[in-house]
């Protein structure tokens, strides 16, 4: 999966300040490619080749690390799965939660069961509290095989807790008889599917002030190109920093 305007505009402008601090030349797009790829670990082609999640992670912090001002960054850029049990706590609590809550009246205690169940909570040193999805993490749980005789590697708690809700979700959705546009609606999420982008682009055809999404990719892909600006850069940092605090589960 390719990355987004907005991770194109944090690695470019990571990159600015960095060949500035190191006296490189910025627009030199063949030497660009070539670090990048030395960082993630292959070669690539173009920005649009490096992989949203893991690859586009370890890029930026390890562009941050570069600057020797961001302790943090360093330690995510040799730890990938801080940034992945981020990304998996966002889809749970932002896009998950809020459609459970559409056909369960207590949907933080329903997560709470689930989590106590899934990772033995109540059998962990006596724990004299309710678990937390931030007591979970994203890294592969590894188990021994007695039929092969060897270490197996199984989904992380938080990618099993994802799977369990996700497939429950969509039990729930369908004996209600939702479809998932009309689920995400009225979560308040909005929807993706064909014919609301279609809508959308149409919408923007007869109202010529309003961009449409190709436009407005355009837009952001020229931006981008242009190392974004300084606003941009704060707030996609702000929002990894503040990540963990924002779920109430």
């Amino acid at each position: 999966m390719k990355i987004t305007a907005a991770q194109r505009t944090v690695i470019m402008k990571l990159w600015g300040r960095v060949c500035k601090d190191r006296g490189w030349k910025a627009s030199d797009r063949e030497f660009r490619l070539g670090k990048f790829g030395e960082i993630i670990g292959r070669p690539i082609t173009s920005t649009d080749d490096i992989g949203r999640i893991d690859e586009c992670t370890k890029l930026m912090k390890e562009l941050s690390a570069l600057l020797g001002v961001d302790v943090q960054a360093a330690r995510e850029a040799d730890d990938l799965t801080i940034n992945r049990a981020r990304v998996l706590f966002h889809q749970i609590c932002g896009e998950l939660v809020p459609c459970l809550e559409l056909y369960i009246a207590d949907v933080r205690g329903y997560l709470t069961a689930i989590m106590e169940d899934k990772n033995r909570w109540w059998k962990i040193d006596r724990p004299a509290r309710d678990i937390k999805i931030t007591d979970l993490t994203a890294r592969p749980i590894r188990k021994w095989d007695f039929k092969t005789r060897s270490m197996k590697e199984f989904p992380s708690q938080l990618e099993q807790l994802q799977y369990t809700l996700a497939a429950r979700l969509n039990t729930l959705r369908n004996q209600a008889g939702d479809s998932i546009h009309d689920m995400r609606t009225r979560a308040g999420l909005g929807c993706n599917c064909s014919k609301c982008i279609s809508a959308r682009n149409q919408s923007a055809l007869q109202n010529p002030g309003e961009k449409s999404l190709a436009d407005q990719a355009a837009a952001e892909e020229a931006a981008a190109e242009d190392a974004g600006d300084d606003a941009c850069f704060e707030q996609e940092m702000h929002k990894e920093a503040q990540a963990f605090g924002d779920c109430p589960f």
